[in-house]
Order: C-alpha cells, then structure tokens, then sequence
C-alpha cells in the first residue's frame, strides 16, 4: 500500500503497487484417478478459504469442465521465518487462484477483459477472509503495476483500479519491522472511535485523507521530491489516527524506519493497517536510499528485497 490507507474505506483515492514476492498457485494433477482430499494440497494441507471460494467462483464463471485435481499453494515468499511480512499473502492468493483456474479454462491472462473478470472473482473470494478490507492489494495482485484505486464507501463496489506510475527518480526501499500486525485489530479500533467521538475520527481522517491526496498528486505530477514530503506527511498522520483511536498504527518498529528515513533526506509510512508488519521508504536520491538501507540492520530493521510496480497475475511454466 503506497498511500490511502484506512481513508480508502471512506472512498478516498489509494494507490498500491504489485511486489514482485508472488504467491504461486498450481494444479497438482490427479493421474491414476484415485479422489484426493477436497480441496487439499499435497500432505493434505486444507488451503485458506479465500482460494477455495475463488477456486470455486472461478470455475463457475468460466464454465470450466469438473476436476478432481487440486490446487497447491506456495506462499512462502511473502514470508519470513514463519510469519507474514504483510505484503498481501492472503490478496496474492486469490489472485494467483483466480488466475489458475483461467488459464486452465483456456483464458488469456494477459486480456484485460479477462483481467477485470478475474478481479471481481478474486475480490469476492478475498471478502470471505478479510471483509474488513478495501480490495486494494487484490486490485495490485490482478493488475500489477502502481494502481490508483478507488471504491464506494457504502457498497465497497471499485469505482475505479487504473494504472499510474511512479515519478522518475523516486527510490522505494521495503523494511520489515519484525514484528507481525493484525489488520482487522486496528481497523476495528478506528472504526470504534467513529462510533465514541465522530468530531476526533473526523480531524485524524481529515487529515490523513489530505495526506494521501498529496502523495496522489506528487504521482500524477511525476514530482518524486513532492512525493517524499507527502510520504512523510502521511506517516505523521497515520500516527495521529493511532493516538486518536489508542491504536498502535506506528509503533516502535515503524517510528524507527521513519527517523532513519528523515536522517537520510527521505521519508518512511507505514504500508498497510500499520501495527508492524512493513514500512516503505521513500527517497528522490539513489545514494541517499543505499544509506538508508545500509543503517537498517543497527536499528533491527530488515530490508526485504523486492521491487514494486511489476507485473500481476501470471502463467509460469516450470519443472515438475
């Protein structure tokens, strides 16, 4: 998530960006016609649910014959020592499936028709396991590339997922804070404070809602030194919403990358609910993001090795 988070839920334009850590989904053909476990991956792992809900709207969409194959789902790229890094394991997922399915059926990924279609599936089948959330990472993990996005406030429908891109210049660093958040935890605190003081909700969403609106229009002005001064803004506003709502949005983690980022010219902010998981630091100098990065390690902050803006959903042939 690169801006907009919590006030997209209100119908605020957000923009988030495809990671190039994927989530692998196959078939795992059943040869002597013998029946697997329903819905089962090899050792007869039950998958989550957002790939069994996708799998199943997928199928019936594209009409696609009856199997007794199953799916295999490999995550573990957007994991690090056995838990999530939070960069949209659970959205990747449902897209990777989405996408699986139709490319069995015989679908062209690459179809933007198709595309739209896999999303709404996808979306849908993420809804089972993350109601509380806006689509966005599901939009990023069909689409790829930097998505700007937008939806209803009301019936949660996407108004609008087109692509944009980053401003030249702009260097994005990814830091792991080491320690994992539960969005649908700090979301249900927010949405709290709406309910047991409206005039505080509506100052900290104010604010982070003209936040977001700056780093929305640094991108659209290809202004990558704007966009690190709106990134920057943006963290301080989500630290707000955390203190109006005693929820840890920024915690220690995420306070730290931010200091560092500012020591080095740049600017650090949360990417998602906050809590943990990962912070995304912004820089309009290459050299000063290779310093950054290298003065991570000293204050436990990891660097996570992956580019953003890159491709969505994919068919890869590999070896057995």
């Amino acid at each position: 998530m690169i801006s907009g988070e919590y006030v997209v839920l209100d119908g605020a334009v957000a923009l988030v960006a495809a990671a190039d850590a994927r989530a692998l989904v196959r078939w795992v053909v059943d040869r002597d016609g013998s029946p697997r476990v329903a819905h089962g991956s090899p050792g007869s792992v039950v998958l989550p649910r957002e790939v069994l809900l996708t799998r199943t709207l997928a199928e019936a969409f594209t009409s696609m014959s009856p199997t007794t194959d199953s799916l295999a789902l490999d995550v573990s790229a957007l994991r690090r020592d056995g838990r999530k890094l939070g960069l949209g394991s659970s959205a990747a997922a449902a897209a990777a499936t989405a996408g699986a399915v139709f490319a069995r059926a015989g679908r062209r990924l690459d179809d933007a028709a198709e595309r739209r279609a896999m999303l709404a599936i996808a979306l849908e089948g993420h809804r089972s396991v993350a109601p509380e959330g806006s689509g966005a990472d599901v939009a990023a993990s069909v689409l790829g590339g930097l998505v700007r996005f937008r939806r209803d406030a009301e019936s949660g429908a996407v108004l609008e997922a087109s692509p944009v891109s980053f401003p030249v210049g702009t260097e994005i660093r990814v830091v792991w804070t080491g320690h994992e958040a539960r969005t649908s935890d700090l979301v249900r605190k927010v949405r709290a404070l709406l309910e047991t003081d409206r005039a505080a909700y509506e100052r900290a969403m104010g604010a982070l809602r003209d936040a977001a609106t700056q780093l929305v229009e640094a991108v659209a002005a290809n202004d990558a030194v704007a966009l690190v001064r709106a990134a920057s803004v943006h963290h301080d506003a989500m630290g707000k919403l955390g203190e109006a709502a005693s929820a840890p949005i920024v915690d220690a983690g995420l306070a730290r990358a931010a200091a560092l980022a500012r020591l080095h010219g740049g600017a650090a902010k949360p990417s998602g609910a906050g809590g943990g998981d990962v912070a995304l630091a912004f820089f309009a100098d290459a050299d000063a993001a290779k310093k950054f990065a290298g003065a991570c390690p000293a204050l436990a902050l990891t660097l996570v090795p992956v580019a953003l803006g890159v491709e969505g959903v994919r068919h890869e042939t590999r070896p057995a």
